[in-house]
């Protein structure tokens, strides 16, 4: 009787081993490259195969072979995350991915710094964040004008107050504002980690701009609401006024300006926004306030491009000219 012969092909979905010639699960030695797509994963949680191959660069098919087998047995290093699948054409996009056990326990090893593995409820708002923040990063690489003022190093900096980095959660920001004769405080958050920019300019000059993260939107908020207490993207728009008109951005990061980006999955959406906006600033606008779209998971438009566009195409303001970051 014939020796029962492993299946040569895996689902896509399952943890199944691959097999060497011998009919031998196949090990992984983890390689300088591995580690650098585990610290891309460190940095953000949740990337599709196309983000990963954008950071580290050779041959796609070399990449989504490694990926595949970092995410099986015995190995396990990475993970597919189950929810990737609640979008209808899951079988025909990009697999996404993040740190499993063993990978983390090298991550901590080397002293990197990460996130614990969690199972995020909404999954498609916290991919779409890290995608996001991604697209800045792979900006810079596109443009080497352009370096990246990360968290850590605002951290680190003489100019970020010491109470602000004594605090549980530095990145959130206390204020209070008044709307309809009601005092409301409030802990703002944005998503991602504060960041910041440094542009060279031609006249060997610098700028910069300051984030206090992104507000990634999945279309799961109202525009505007009667109950401020629920979340809305007009009580968004009202706290970081607030943020601004106290100039707490100053206070709480030591940052010298501030802009907060509003990214969400489809024009019509944005121009709600923008449309809002313009109603509570009495027409006048805000240059604070960039928008942009993004598609989102569960979107059946085309997934946003694995590149740098969040940084190197223009946004849009109410008010005011299309911020460029590149000019």
């Amino acid at each position: 009787m014939d020796a029962v012969r492993p299946k040569l092909r895996n689902s896509r979905w399952d943890r199944e081993p691959i097999f060497d010639v011998d009919g031998k699960p196949i090990v992984a030695r983890i390689t300088d490259r591995d580690i650098e797509i585990f610290r891309l994963l460190a940095r953000y949680r949740y990337l599709p195969l196309n983000d990963i191959h954008a950071f580290v660069g050779g041959s796609l098919k070399n990449v989504t072979h490694r990926l595949g087998l970092l995410s099986r047995k015995p190995n396990l290093y990475l993970n597919r995350p189950h929810q990737q699948r609640q979008n209808a054409d899951s079988n025909h996009r990009s697999l996404i991915y993040e740190l499993d056990d063993k990978a983390i326990n090298i991550l901590r090893e080397l002293g990197v710094p990460h996130l614990a593995k969690v199972n995020h409820r909404n999954f498609a708002h916290e991919l779409m964040a890290c995608r996001i923040m991604a697209s800045f990063e792979l900006g810079t690489r596109e443009n080497a004008n352009i370096r990246l003022i990360t968290w850590q190093e605002i951290l680190a900096s003489d100019k970020t107050p010491l109470a602000t980095k004594k605090k549980s959660n530095p990145a959130s920001i206390p204020v209070s504002l008044l709307i309809r004769d009601k005092t409301y405080t409030k802990a703002v958050v944005a998503d991602g980690q504060p960041f910041g920019l440094r542009r060279t300019n031609g006249d060997g000059t610098s700028g910069y701009f300051f984030f206090p993260g992104v507000e990634a939107d999945c279309g799961t908020e109202p525009i505007e609401t009667a109950d401020y207490d629920r979340s809305s993207i007009h009580g968004k728009f009202s706290a970081y006024r607030a943020i601004e008109a106290q100039e707490l951005y100053k206070s709480h990061f030591g940052f010298p300006n501030c802009f907060v980006p509003f990214i969400t999955g489809s024009p019509a959406r944005m121009d709600s926004m923008m449309r809002m906006l313009e109603k509570l600033t009495d027409g006048r606008g805000s240059k604070m306030f960039l928008f942009k779209t993004f598609p989102t998971l569960t979107s059946f438009e085309k997934q946003a491009p694995s590149s740098g566009h969040m940084l190197t195409t223009p946004w849009q303001r109410v008010g005011f000219p299309p911020l460029d970051f590149t000019k």
